[in-house]
């Protein structure tokens, strides 16, 4: 599919950082990181051509997840050797050359949910490969893909209830543990389109696993992993138990 004339790249700058720098081997100068970066930019922005601009965001310090969560550290199974080569270079040449707009207190992926939440007329194109922002609706760019693709606010609250379910290791997030992607499959897409009968089908299974603790877990996994939709909705998904 052809991206559509006049649609504004909304591009998370945090997974260009990352992969910008493990690109890079030991031995190879802050030049070569830099490249990549100017060699992603400008492939995304050619796909864009006919946009009037782009937004480019970072995550900042003092995202609330942290604080909330309680049954496991948030992001706590990464070490500081994870991130990559000449990540705070990176970072600066993004902000720096780019005009990446650095957001504080949430995540840039919180950022990229709102703007295209608030423009209804399809008028912008998240562009990432985490596959978390999938819970936004609209449209959406994997740009190492090549994927252009539209995601319907039905696709975008099946994908959150499922992350409910399934957790995100990747943030060290457990949701329903031992409950894999296929039972979630099975246990929800009956219900596709029917956004009650979906936070049912995840409420029962905390009630089964969590017991007597099963509505402040589901408050808790619902804090972690809701990507922000508006602004006041940092650190209150609109789902609850009750």
């Amino acid at each position: 599919m052809n991206i559509p004339d006049n649609i504004t790249p909304a591009i998370d700058g945090d997974i260009i950082v990352y992969r910008s720098g493990f690109a890079c081997k030991d031995d190879e100068p802050v030049e070569n990181a830099l490249h990549n970066v100017k060699m992603a930019m400008n492939l995304i922005l050619d796909k864009f051509h006919a946009s009037p601009g782009y937004k480019l965001y970072l995550t900042g310090k003092g995202n609330y997840r942290f604080a909330a969560a309680t049954i496991k550290p948030y992001k706590g199974n990464r070490k500081p050797e994870d991130k990559p080569k000449y990540y705070d270079d990176i970072r600066r040449y993004l902000i720096e050359v780019w005009k990446a707009e650095v957001i504080e207190g949430r995540e840039a992926d919180d950022a990229l949910g709102c703007l295209q939440w608030a423009h209804k007329d399809k008028s912008t194109c998240i562009v990432t490969i985490d596959k978390d922002l999938n819970m936004i609706p609209g449209w959406h760019y994997n740009y190492v893909k090549d994927l252009f693709y539209y995601v319907t606010i039905d696709e975008a609250n099946l994908w959150f209830f499922k992350q409910m379910l399934i957790g995100d290791t990747t943030d060290n997030i457990q949701g329903v543990p031992k409950l894999g992607p296929k039972t979630a499959d099975k246990l929800l897409d009956p219900h596709v389109g029917d956004t009650q009968a979906l936070m049912d089908a995840v409420k029962e299974e905390y009630r089964k696993y969590y017991k007597d603790t099963a509505e402040a877990a589901f408050s808790e996994m619902a804090t972690l992993l809701w990507m922000c939709r508006e602004e006041d909705q940092a650190g209150n998904c609109p789902f609850t138990f009750n």
